[in-house]
């Protein structure tokens, strides 16, 4: 599935039916295979979708050849149009204002029905949140078909998850630092650094001092499992 599949699959679903959605960077991805957790929260999904050309390329190694990256961003773009009600948790309040500014220049006829920051809380903290179960009867009572989710992987996906069962209609989709590129406090990579896979490079020049021990883990891990995949194939071939 690439991102035209993705907008063709979310304008005729039927938003009765609830759920979750995520978008999965290489970190998410490294931190799956390592947590068992995490792994069935990713399979367990309506979709998940490969947000990064190394995620696309071990996609297609292991057989998927129709898997495509697909950008949270320009989903998100593709979905503000009248018909579609949406709702946004993520971020701090300040980016959210920011967001509903951008929305309001750019997207006037957008069916926005809110925004809200949440709690900042440790993956073990999520589940059995009180502050959480409170913002999901707001949303409840608004009614979004679609509720984008925008804190840090692979938090968001915890969030999704554990608190899918509380959503009365409509799905959530963790698009992550999304929320910044809308609100514009930071630069979403050119297209060309996304077609060579180097976006993880365009961010970590941007935040140094925040990404690089994640990305250590994500790239190195990554390659792990990359190499792990080629040698297996080769095993198969040589029997």
């Amino acid at each position: 599935m690439g991102p035209k599949d993705a907008i063709e699959f979310l304008l005729g679903y039927d938003f009765s039916r609830t759920g979750y959605i995520c978008l999965s960077d290489t970190y998410t991805i490294a931190k799956a295979e390592e947590n068992p957790v995490l792994k069935n929260i990713l399979n367990q999904s309506i979709l998940t979708l490969p947000d990064g050309k190394p995620i696309e390329l071990y996609a297609r190694l292991k057989g998927y050849r129709e898997v495509s990256t697909v950008s949270g961003y320009w989903l998100l773009r593709a979905l503000l149009k009248p018909g579609i009600r949406h709702y946004f948790y993520g971020a701090d309040t300040s980016t959210l204002q920011q967001m509903s500014d951008s929305f309001k220049n750019e997207f006037p006829a957008a069916e926005i029905l809110g925004y809200k920051s949440p709690p900042i809380l440790a993956s073990e903290e999520i589940p059995d949140n009180a502050v959480i179960a409170t913002d999901f009867a707001e949303i409840n009572r608004l009614g979004p078909d679609i509720v984008w989710i925008g804190i840090s992987s692979p938090k968001q996906d915890f969030l999704m998850a554990h608190h899918q069962e509380r959503l009365e209609h409509g799905i959530m989709i963790g698009i992550g630092g999304v929320f910044n590129y809308v609100a514009g406090n930071q630069k979403i990579s050119p297209e060309w650094i996304k077609e060579i896979g180097m976006r993880w490079l365009y961010r970590l020049i941007q935040e140094p001092g925040r990404l690089w021990r994640k990305y250590l883990f994500a790239i190195s891990r990554f390659f792990m499992l990359f190499a792990r995949e080629i040698y297996n194939r080769h095993l198969s071939r040589k029997n």
